[in-house]
């Protein structure tokens, strides 16, 4: 029993630290998406500070075009995929990117790379079939979705957003959100389904562990799991309250 606990618990902690880590790695450097599965745009920045712009779409046609813009100057750019018909061009001021890469059935994506320097902000205009979806538009992570069609990014925006916290990202603040909005629910359910797991473990496991040993190591054991249970109870209740997701 120790020992599977015990496996169970390095489990869990091992889970924790690849999801934190690929919570804390996300948002620069790279966004993964899957050509001709998913849809949309994906914006972000690599290593060598280049600004990706990619779309894709599940197997079918759709048109993609718009505009990057910036008060810098754009260095250098290059297109990945892009046909004989589809067009990027850079402006004489090199400030302005224009693109209009429509996507076929048989194509799977197409991307924009390109540097900037001596800028404060990136302005994007990224449309699909000619009008905005902005729930399809990932800037720097996946469901970082803009509130506008056209839209401005700070010089630190990737950087800065490698820093909010996992819980404080969507889809994340807004479970928390709607679990902070109705806290009754939310700790009747917590403590419903603890007493639940306790009476589990209690029928199953602390009942034959400790049967030899009397009533007194079993009652421990039990007043044990409900300490537990409320510091639980309490943590969720100080962290969705503190956190001001209320």
């Amino acid at each position: 029993m120790k020992l599977r606990l015990t496996r169970l618990l390095v489990f869990a902690a091992l889970a924790a630290a690849v999801l934190a880590a690929s919570l804390g790695l996300s948002g620069c450097t790279s966004l993964n998406y899957m050509p001709g599965v998913s849809n949309g745009y994906y914006v972000w920045k690599d290593s060598a500070a280049k600004i990706h712009v990619a779309w894709t779409m599940e197997r079918k046609a759709g048109e993609f075009s718009g505009w990057v813009g910036t008060d810098g100057e754009i260095t250098g750019y290059q297109q990945i995929s892009f046909g004989q018909d589809d067009k990027l061009t850079l402006n004489t001021e090199k400030n302005r990117l224009d693109f209009s890469a429509p996507l076929t059935d048989k194509d799977l994506a197409k991307e924009i790379v390109f540097s900037v320097s001596g800028y404060s902000y990136l302005e994007f205009e990224l449309k699909v079939n000619n009008g905005y979806e902005l729930e399809r538009i990932h800037v720097g992570e996946y469901l970082a979705n803009p509130k506008e069609g056209v839209f401005k990014i700070g010089k630190d925006y990737f950087e800065d957003l490698k820093k909010v916290p996992f819980y404080k990202k969507h889809p994340f603040s807004g479970l928390f959100y709607k679990l902070s909005k109705d806290m009754l629910f939310t700790l009747g359910f917590v403590f419903t389904l603890g007493i639940i797991i306790i009476e589990i473990i209690r029928i199953t496991a602390i009942r034959k562990k400790i049967s030899a040993h009397g009533n007194k190591k079993y009652n421990y054991y039990l007043f044990l799991c409900y300490g537990i249970l409320i510091i639980i109870g309490a943590g969720i209740y100080l962290f969705l309250t503190r956190l001001s997701f209320i």
